[in-house]
Protein backbone atom coordinates (compact mmCIF):
# COMPACT_ATOMS: atom_id res chain seq x y z
CA UNK A 1 0.00 0.00 0.00
CA UNK A 2 1.11 3.34 -1.00
CA UNK A 3 0.24 7.08 -0.37
CA UNK A 4 0.63 9.78 -1.80
CA UNK A 5 3.93 11.27 0.15
CA UNK A 6 5.89 7.72 -1.28
CA UNK A 7 5.27 6.06 1.95
CA UNK A 8 4.65 1.97 1.57
CA UNK A 9 3.11 -0.57 4.02
CA UNK A 10 3.69 -4.08 3.03
CA UNK A 11 2.38 -7.12 3.88
CA UNK A 12 3.69 -11.16 2.81
CA UNK A 13 -0.06 -12.60 3.23
CA UNK A 14 -2.76 -10.88 3.75
CA UNK A 15 -5.38 -10.94 6.39
CA UNK A 16 -8.11 -9.52 5.60
CA UNK A 17 -9.54 -6.42 6.88
CA UNK A 18 -7.52 -3.83 5.28
CA UNK A 19 -4.36 -3.85 6.80
CA UNK A 20 -1.48 -4.01 5.56
CA UNK A 21 2.16 -3.74 7.23
CA UNK A 22 0.23 -2.82 10.24
CA UNK A 23 -1.46 0.61 8.85
CA UNK A 24 -5.33 0.01 7.97
CA UNK A 25 -6.26 1.47 4.41
CA UNK A 26 -9.24 3.85 5.91
CA UNK A 27 -7.13 5.42 8.55
CA UNK A 28 -4.26 6.04 5.72
CA UNK A 29 -7.39 7.69 4.09
CA UNK A 30 -8.35 9.86 6.86
CA UNK A 31 -4.72 10.63 7.14
CA UNK A 32 -4.08 11.28 3.39
CA UNK A 33 -7.06 13.74 3.49
CA UNK A 34 -6.35 16.03 6.35
CA UNK A 35 -8.40 14.44 8.74
CA UNK A 36 -7.50 12.54 12.35
CA UNK A 37 -6.01 8.64 11.49
CA UNK A 38 -9.71 7.19 12.16
CA UNK A 39 -11.03 4.43 10.22
CA UNK A 40 -14.37 5.14 10.45
CA UNK A 41 -13.82 8.82 9.18
CA UNK A 42 -11.99 7.07 6.19
CA UNK A 43 -15.28 4.75 5.73
CA UNK A 44 -17.15 7.47 5.44
CA UNK A 45 -14.66 9.69 2.81
CA UNK A 46 -14.38 6.83 1.10
CA UNK A 47 -18.38 5.76 0.35
CA UNK A 48 -18.68 9.52 0.25
CA UNK A 49 -19.67 11.73 -2.73
CA UNK A 50 -16.86 13.73 -2.65
CA UNK A 51 -13.50 13.67 -3.95
CA UNK A 52 -10.86 12.05 -2.13
CA UNK A 53 -6.95 11.55 -2.07
CA UNK A 54 -6.66 7.52 -1.96
CA UNK A 55 -3.88 5.11 -0.81
CA UNK A 56 -3.00 2.68 -3.41
CA UNK A 57 -2.73 -1.00 -2.91
CA UNK A 58 -0.52 -2.91 -5.85
CA UNK A 59 2.07 -5.58 -5.84
CA UNK A 60 5.10 -4.54 -6.98
CA UNK A 61 7.42 -2.18 -4.93
CA UNK A 62 8.15 0.27 -7.22
CA UNK A 63 5.15 1.43 -8.06
CA UNK A 64 4.02 4.64 -8.16
CA UNK A 65 1.38 6.58 -6.46
CA UNK A 66 -1.70 7.70 -8.86
CA UNK A 67 -4.77 9.17 -7.32
CA UNK A 68 -7.29 5.71 -7.94
CA UNK A 69 -9.00 4.22 -5.62
CA UNK A 70 -8.83 0.15 -5.28
CA UNK A 71 -11.45 -2.04 -7.80
CA UNK A 72 -14.14 -3.70 -5.29
CA UNK A 73 -13.72 -6.95 -4.37
CA UNK A 74 -16.66 -9.15 -2.50
CA UNK A 75 -14.11 -11.16 -0.80
CA UNK A 76 -11.96 -8.15 0.06
CA UNK A 77 -9.20 -9.69 -1.74
CA UNK A 78 -8.44 -12.24 0.75
CA UNK A 79 -9.61 -15.62 -1.60
CA UNK A 80 -7.56 -14.61 -4.86
CA UNK A 81 -5.27 -17.76 -5.51
CA UNK A 82 -7.59 -20.04 -4.10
Amino acid sequence: MTDNKGNKWTSKFYGGYGEFGGKDFYELLAEMNGEESDRDIGIGLYFGKEPFLSPNLHEYPDAKWENRAPQDCEYQGFFYGY
